[in-house]
């Protein structure tokens, strides 16, 4: 464990110390973004319940995240065998499960992505965007029903 600390600059949240042991690696690159891995999962209690999952190989490149169980009660998702194996897991109760959030110009619609949930290995510091072959969630599943 080093205490050696590495310093971004984030467009979005302004500058950020962390150290590598902060780091979680994808274990596969979300959609789009092929070249990076290394991102940190940043919580504050300005932003809560919302959560960033910021790059540190583009700090221009960041995501709302939210935990799922406050917003949709339902949210029982299926992760296959083989993608809880690639995070050296044997039940999705080992993970922890978040859903990236898009907040147009109006926040009353928001959505949050709950077809491809990004899932976390705390322990071993790993994640994946896991694409749920269930086709009964929705990509762009509204946060604040009726409010848009």
């Amino acid at each position: 464990m080093t205490d050696k600390k590495t310093e971004i600059t984030s467009p979005k949240l302004g500058k950020i110390s962390y150290r590598d042991d902060d780091l979680i690696t994808l274990t596969s690159p979300l959609l789009g973004f092929a070249e990076l891995s290394d991102y940190l999962i940043i919580s504050n209690t300005d932003y809560f319940p919302f959560l960033w999952l910021q790059s540190v190989e583009d700090p221009s490149v960041c995501f709302i995240l939210i935990e799922p169980e406050p917003f949709f009660k339902d949210y029982k998702p299926k992760v296959n065998k083989r993608e809880l194996k690639v995070m050296g897991v044997k039940e999705l109760s080992e993970l922890k499960m978040f859903c990236i959030v898009v907040i147009p110009d109006d926040p009353k619609k928001a959505t949050a992505n709950l077809r491809a949930p990004i899932i976390v290995n705390f322990e071993r510091k790993l994640a994946k965007q896991a694409v749920l072959e269930d086709e009964t969630w929705d990509i762009r599943a509204p946060l604040f029903p009726g409010k848009g």
